[in-house]
């Protein structure tokens, strides 16, 4: 299957050890409820069911995405989160078809019909983008305050 990823870097300033990061990143994926968690070396992985209800959050319906994986280089200082986010995208994709369908049916107006579901898309695909980059500056900032 195609696997379309995000990949944020990230140089830890501090002496960090292998060990600090990992907690760091444990801490981060209890956090989000992650079901499957597995460290191996210097990797992180992360994983959690396709679909899940969760009624705490404000969204009781998360889709999330395949694997979430944490890498890091102790030679270098450098943190690597990527991210399998095809389903996020992909589910992205199937609301604005939605949308669109609704749309269709209601306004009866080629721009309108095509445009918002378009510009919707683009926005929840943006905003799904900083929520991944937002996880990876939590971790980072957990690590600093260590």
């Amino acid at each position: 299957m195609f696997v379309f990823t995000y990949t944020f870097k990230r140089e830890i300033n501090n002496d960090k050890t292998l060990k600090n990061v990992t907690d760091a990143v444990y801490a981060s994926f209890m956090e989000r409820e992650m079901k499957y968690i597995n460290i191996e070396g210097n990797r992180i992985t992360g994983k959690d069911s396709l679909i899940k209800l969760d009624f705490s959050n404000r969204s009781p319906l998360v889709f999330s995405p395949g694997k979430e994986y944490f890498i890091y280089d102790e030679n270098t200082k450098v943190l690597t989160y990527k991210i399998e986010a095809i389903y996020p995208v992909l589910f992205n994709l199937i609301y604005s078809s939605v949308l669109f369908l609704i749309l269709y049916k209601l306004v009866h107006h080629p721009v309108i019909e095509l445009a918002v579901p378009f510009l919707f898309f683009i926005l929840i695909t943006i905003t799904g983008y900083f929520q991944y980059q937002m996880i990876m500056g939590k971790v980072c900032r957990k690590l600093v305050e260590e």
